[in-house]
C-alpha cells in the first residue's frame, strides 16, 4: 500500500478563506492565488458586478468561490457575512482583511471629517468586527490565520491623507494586539505592507512620482502581494505571528 501523498509546500488544500475587497485589484489576485493552492474562497465586496466576475474567474480556473455583497463597516452586516461565508464553506481558516479606500491627498487643514471617519471604519472597525465574528470558527480551525493587507504608509507616514495614514497605522496596532492575545491559541495574525501597487488606487497623475520613489524602479504587481498573503496563509507561515512584512521594492528600510 502506498503512503498518503504529502501536501506540496504552500498547499491550502482543504482550507476555507474569506477575503474582503475581493472584486478587483489585489483582492482579485488574492482570491486567485489562494484558490490555485486549493483553498475554497468566500469573496466580499460592495461592487457586486465585478465581485461576481472575480468569483467566476476563480471557478474557471478550477477553484471554488462564493460571492457575498456586503458593507463591512456595518457591524451587523460584517457578522452576517462571516456567518454566511462560514456556513457556505463549512467553516473558516483564513481571514484576509484586504478592503481599503483611496487616500484623499490632503493636509490637516483640509481633512474632511466624514472622509476621516470612513477610512477608520473600513480599515480599523471593519477588521475588528469581522475578526471578532470569525473567532469561534478560527478557534475550531487547525490552521487559523488572520492577514491584514496594510500599507507601507501605515509604517512610515508620508505627510498626506490623515485618514489613510492614521487608519493604516491603527490597523497595524490592531494586528499586533490580536496576535498577542491569540498566539496561545495558535491563531496567527500578521500583516503585509505593500508600497505602491499597480491598481486603480494609484491615480494616473501620481504614477510617475510613485515609480520614482521605488528603488527597484517599478510598482508592484498585485499578484506579487498575493504571493506573500498565500505564504502566510499556508503552513509555510506557521511560525510567524504579530509581524508586518513589507513588500515595497526597497522604498522603506524599517527597523524594529
Amino acid at each position: 500500500m502506498s503512503a498518503p501523498a504529502t501536501p506540496a509546500p504552500g498547499s491550502l488544500a482543504g482550507r476555507r478563506a474569506l477575503i474582503t475587497g475581493a472584486a478587483r485589484g489585489m483582492g482579485r489576485t488574492h482570491a486567485l492565488a489562494l484558490a490555485a493552492r486549493g483553498a475554497a474562497v468566500a469573496l466580499a465586496d460592495l461592487d457586486a458586478a465585478e465581485l461576481h466576475r472575480t468569483a467566476e474567474e476563480v471557478r474557471r480556473s478550477g477553484g471554488r468561490a462564493e460571492a457575498f455583497t456586503a458593507d463591512i463597516t456595518s457591524r451587523e452586516r460584517a457578522e452576517e457575512l462571516v456567518a454566511d461565508a462560514a456556513g457556505t464553506l463549512g467553516g473558516l481558516d483564513v481571514l484576509v482583511h484586504n478592503a481599503g479606500l483611496m487616500f484623499s491627498m490632503t493636509g490637516l487643514a483640509d481633512t474632511d471629517d466624514a472622509d476621516f471617519e470612513r477610512l477608520l471604519a473600513v480599515n480599523v472597525r471593519a477588521p475588528l468586527y469581522l475578526t471578532r465574528a470569525a473567532l469561534p470558527h478560527l478557534r475550531a480551525s487547525e490552521a487559523a490565520r488572520v492577514i491584514f493587507v496594510s500599507s507601507q504608509w501605515g509604517q512610515v507616514p508620508d505627510g498626506h491623507s490623515y485618514g489613510y495614514m492614521v487608519s493604516k497605522s491603527a490597523q497595524l496596532g490592531l494586528m499586533k494586539t490580536l496576535a498577542q492575545e491569540f498566539a496561545g491559541e495558535r491563531i496567527l495574525v500578521n500583516a503585509v505592507a505593500p508600497g505602491a501597487v499597480a491598481t486603480r488606487m494609484v491615480p494616473d497623475a501620481h504614477y510617475e512620482a510613485e515609480v520614482a520613489a521605488v528603488p527597484i524602479g517599478r510598482l508592484a504587481e498585485p499578484a506579487e502581494i498575493s504571493e506573500v498573503v498565500a505564504f502566510l496563509a499556508a503552513d509555510t507561515g506557521g511560525f510567524i505571528t504579530g509581524q508586518t512584512i513589507p513588500v515595497n521594492g526597497g522604498a522603506l528600510v524599517v527597523g524594529i
